[in-house]
C-alpha cells in the first residue's frame, strides 16, 4: 500500500490498484474508430505480437500455463456446440490473452490487455457478427484448435504458423465484409434510382 499498489475504498475494502491504466487514450481510441485502415493495422500488429507470444508460450510456458489455454479452448468448443456466439466472442478473447500471458513477457501483457479492452468495445470491429456465421465459427474453432494443439506438443514453430493463418483468414472475412458492405451501398443507391424513375 505505501508503494500505491494497493488502494482502500470506504466500506468496500482493499483493492489492487490500477497502477498501469489503459496503453491508449480516449483521443487515440476515438481516432482508431474513425480510421477504416486502423482494423488492419490492428491485425498485423497482432499478427506479428501474438505470433511472438505463442512461440514464447510453447517454449516458456509451465505445464500449467498450458492447462489453462486448453481449459479454455474447451470452453470455447462447449460454446460452439451450444451455439452459444457472444460467448464464444468472449473466450476467443480469455484464449488469445492466455496465451500472451504464457509467454511471460509484462510488457507484452499490458500492450495486449490494451488492445483486447478495444477489441471488446467494438473500436476495430465487431466481432460477434463473424461468431454468428455458422461456416466462419467452424473455421474459426478448427484454427484455435491447431494452435492449441501445437502449444500443448510445445512446438513454437507450428504454434506461430497457427497464429498466423488464424489471424490472416480474420483479415481476409473482414476485408470481404468490408467489400460487402460497399457493394451493398451501391445496389441501394441503384435501388432508390430506379424507384425514383418509375414514378415519373
Amino acid at each position: 500500500q505505501t508503494d500505491g499498489l494497493l488502494t482502500s475504498k470506504a466500506g468496500a475494502g482493499v483493492f489492487v490498484a490500477d497502477v498501469l491504466g489503459s496503453a491508449f487514450s480516449p483521443a487515440l481510441t476515438s481516432l482508431f474508430a474513425r480510421h477504416d485502415d486502423a482494423v488492419f493495422d490492428y491485425l498485423s500488429f497482432r499478427r506479428d505480437m501474438e505470433g511472438l507470444a505463442a512461440e514464447r508460450a510453447a517454449k516458456l510456458g509451465s505445464q500449467t500455463d498450458l492447462d489453462v489455454i486448453n481449459t479454455v479452448f474447451q470452453k470455447m468448443q462447449t460454446a460452439h456446440n451450444k451455439n452459444a456466439p457472444e460467448e464464444e466472442a468472449q473466450l476467443d478473447a480469455d484464449f488469445h490473452l492466455a496465451i500472451i500471458e504464457a509467454s511471460h513477457n509484462v510488457i507484452m501483457l499490458h500492450m495486449m490487455r490494451s488492445m483486447y479492452q478495444l477489441l471488446r468495445e467494438g473500436v476495430f470491429y465487431n466481432r460477434q457478427v463473424m461468431f454468428k456465421q455458422r461456416m466462419t465459427r467452424d473455421a474459426l474453432l478448427e484454427q484455435h484448435a491447431k494452435i492449441n494443439d501445437a502449444l500443448q506438443a510445445r512446438d513454437p514453430i507450428n504454434a506461430r504458423a497457427a497464429i498466423v493463418t488464424h489471424l490472416s483468414f480474420v483479415e481476409s472475412a473482414l476485408r470481404d465484409d468490408v467489400k460487402a458492405q460497399a457493394n451493398e451501398l451501391i445496389a441501394q443507391q441503384r435501388y432508390e434510382h430506379e424507384k425514383t424513375r418509375g414514378r415519373k
